[in-house]
């Protein structure tokens, strides 16, 4: 029992010591919050446009949008990301969006080659309403050797336009971020 009770003891006065010599000493690693970053980033769900057995949803391809807010400027941009299930071997050209009648090919400002291959593509201020207000909307997926068309029915219609209604709200209820230069 007495033993117990040193090694307690000692083990006690060891953590002790410890904490006196990391409170004290210098301040190589205090860390000293600064924001950095110039932009607000939102992202919203994603919406696969496969089905699997025509009834559940699939995994890949998928759709998402994100919005980008410039700190200083307040500018937001808007992006749709086309995310491909499997590797594609074949160079991706882009994503084109059909709402309605007519076809609206997207430029693309980033591919990301991870675990699956992100497009991600601009969408412009003046095509953000008629995502809104279209009842009929088709994806289009092109890479150098063939086009993939996607129709959404009208679930998944209302689902496209409720992610980007959803994302608008959030990235514009967000605050200014203050940042502090010296």
């Amino acid at each position: 029992m007495e033993r117990i009770f040193s090694l307690t003891r000692i083990s006690s006065i060891f953590l002790i010591f410890l904490v006196v010599v990391s409170c004290s000493g210098t301040k190589a690693y205090v860390v000293t919050p600064e924001p950095t970053l110039e932009q607000q980033t939102a992202i919203s769900k994603d919406l696969c446009l496969q089905r699997f057995l025509w009834l559940f949803p699939g995994k890949r391809p998928c759709v998402y949008f994100k919005a980008e807010r410039d700190n200083g400027t307040g500018l937001v941009q808007y992006f749709l990301l086309y995310e491909i299930g499997t590797f594609d071997v074949d160079i991706p050209i882009g994503v084109s969006l059909k709402l309605g009648e007519t076809w609206y090919n997207l430029k693309r400002t980033n591919t990301d080659y991870s675990d699956t291959i992100i497009i991600s593509s601009a969408i412009s201020s003046d095509l953000i309403p008629k995502i809104g207000e279209n009842q009929s909307i088709a994806i289009s997926y092109t890479n150098r050797k063939e086009t993939i068309n996607y129709n959404l029915n009208p679930g998944q219609t209302a689902t496209f336009q409720s992610n980007l209604s959803k994302l608008i709200r959030t990235i514009e209820s967000e605050p200014k971020l203050n940042i502090y230069r010296k």
